[in-house]
């Protein structure tokens, strides 16, 4: 094809319209992907984004997940943060590109000079215009070198195809083609290593990656009535000591907790949370020898939430995912951390009714009531790499309905609507509840470790990520041989944790 020249057949599915000078009358749907370097990378990338979402003639439709990537061509500079998001834009390429340059002068890119594939704060490309093929001496489309680039390539394989344009102007072709291209890189097998990692932010500017393997977060009740353990760590000096064995035994995370969630429970109010947690919090995060561990509040307040991520706390656990505060999802967009969203329905008290506990289809159910949920956190201007899904194991479930979710859970991730939400991080937490005391017969709560290390390496096997427990060291070792032997099954979305010999 000539240079500055599209095919007859793209000008036809297009209706004839120009490229490259005028704005589009109509939609169409383009591949934009999003790569930083320089300064807080995760807020260059949001706010990037953010300024392509104010725009009238452009919307997101999907979002890619979010990855840390070693430099291509030039390896002297910083790992780069990359994502790429699905489109529908009423303007044509060379618009579209000149939309996408003034977003990186804005966030400080020198786009008139630098040094060729250096450091950037903003990097945004248009990787492909629905099917067109389209050049000219500013831009061609689909991008030239986009097959070899392994973050482009695996953040355009999260978007998932949405039908807003037709012909020429769909992407849906190019997106299959990415996925070929994927799995010519080695798909999902490489995702975990030193070159790419799929992460999400954490608030200070930093990412973590829970997806590489399987991740603990220690449960610390400071609580006096929650069911297994409550009333053993009253003291902050009790809950600093539980935090330190749990690091030992391999926790990622610690999650505080000022109210039990048990079923059937008295709902604690705000303040009397806060006087729990906070102590605790502090107390964790000023402790030298946890500076690695990430600490997590279990709470459905809103208020609790923020003044625990400023006393030092990395993400919160929401049971409601939001439900029971109408300012949490505004909370924590404004806190950028992680949150955790669990499907539930109801609360506490009223959770198991047979209402709540009735599904026409337990896995599509849970996965589309979850979309709901993230849809209003997306809404209220939350970054969708900060999410972490649950599906609510123990809350608004039956015992069968539990053993199910354990056996489906891989199901669910690939019921989501939105891509990204597919290959999120995933929560389980079966620790010590009713439904393992009934298949194992032990009655004492304390008992039930065993099982709960099981159900979780059922889990692991479905593809879940992170697993909240009580007992981090019999869980860590079940853990350690599901990840080993789950390394071997194909299409496993982590990498096997290294061990040394043997």
């Amino acid at each position: 094809e000539a240079r500055g020249a599209m095919s007859m057949r793209a000008l036809q599915g297009l209706g004839g319209a120009l490229l490259g000078s005028l704005s589009r009358t109509y939609a169409t749907e383009a591949v934009v992907a999003v790569g930083s370097n320089q300064g807080d990378r995760v807020s260059n990338v949001w706010a990037g984004l953010a300024s392509l979402t104010a725009r009238q003639d452009t919307e997101i439709l999907q979002y890619g997940c979010l990855y840390e990537t070693k430099p291509a061509y030039l390896e002297d500079q910083g790992d780069f943060l990359n994502t790429a998001v699905l489109v529908r834009t009423e303007l044509g390429p060379i618009p579209l590109l000149d939309a996408l340059k003034r977003i990186e002068l804005e966030c400080g890119r020198d786009v008139g000079g630098g040094i060729r594939y250096g450091p950037r704060p903003l990097d945004l490309d248009v990787v492909f215009y629905g099917g067109l093929d389209f050049r000219d001496e500013r831009l061609e489309v689909p991008h030239p070198r986009w097959r070899e680039r392994s973050f482009v390539v695996a953040p355009v394989c999260d978007l998932l195809p949405v039908g807003a344009a037709s012909g020429a102007g769909s992407c849906s072709g190019r997106l299959e083609e990415a996925r070929d291209a994927w799995r010519d890189l080695g798909g999902e097998a490489s995702v975990g290593g030193d070159e790419i990692r799929r992460v999400i932010p954490t608030g200070s500017g930093e990412v973590v990656s829970l997806s590489d393997r399987s991740h603990i977060m220690g449960i610390l009740n400071a609580t006096p009535d929650s069911f297994s353990d409550g009333g053993l760590f009253q003291t902050t000096r009790e809950s600093l000591t539980q935090a330190r064995r749990m690091a030992r035994e391999g926790a990622t995370i610690v999650d505080v907790g000022g109210q039990s969630t048990r079923p059937g429970a008295d709902r604690v109010g705000c303040q009397e949370e806060l006087d729990r947690v906070l102590p605790v919090v502090e107390a964790i995060k000023g402790a030298g020898d946890l500076s690695r561990v990430l600490v997590s509040v279990d709470t459905f307040y809103a208020q609790v939430a923020e003044e625990a991520v400023r006393a030092g706390a990395d993400l919160v656990n929401d049971v409601s995912s939001g439900s029971l505060d109408a300012d949490m999802h505004r909370t924590v967009a404004r806190l950028g951390v992680p949150y955790v969203m669990m499907h539930m329905r109801g609360d506490p008290k009223t959770m198991q009714s047979a209402q709540n506990t009735s599904y026409a289809d337990l896995v599509s159910d849970i996965a589309s009531e979850l979309d709901a949920k993230v849809d209003l956190a997306l809404d209220e201007g939350m970054m969708p790499w900060c999410v972490i899904t649950d599906p609510g194991v123990g809350f608004a479930k039956t015992h069968d309905q539990n053993c199910e979710i354990l056996c489906r859970a891989g199901e669910i991730r690939r019921s989501f609507a939105k891509g990204f939400l597919r290959r999120a991080p995933m929560m389980v937490g079966p620790s010590r509840k009713g439904f393992l005391g009934r298949i194992v017969g032990k009655e004492d709560p304390k008992e039930r470790d065993v099982a709960t290390a099981a159900a979780a390496a059922l889990a692991s096997a479905q593809g879940c990520n992170l697993f909240r427990v009580h007992n981090v060291g019999v869980a860590s070792d079940a853990l350690r041989v599901a990840d080993a032997v789950g390394a071997f099954q194909p299409g496993r979305i982590r990498l096997p944790h290294t061990t040394a010999n043997n």
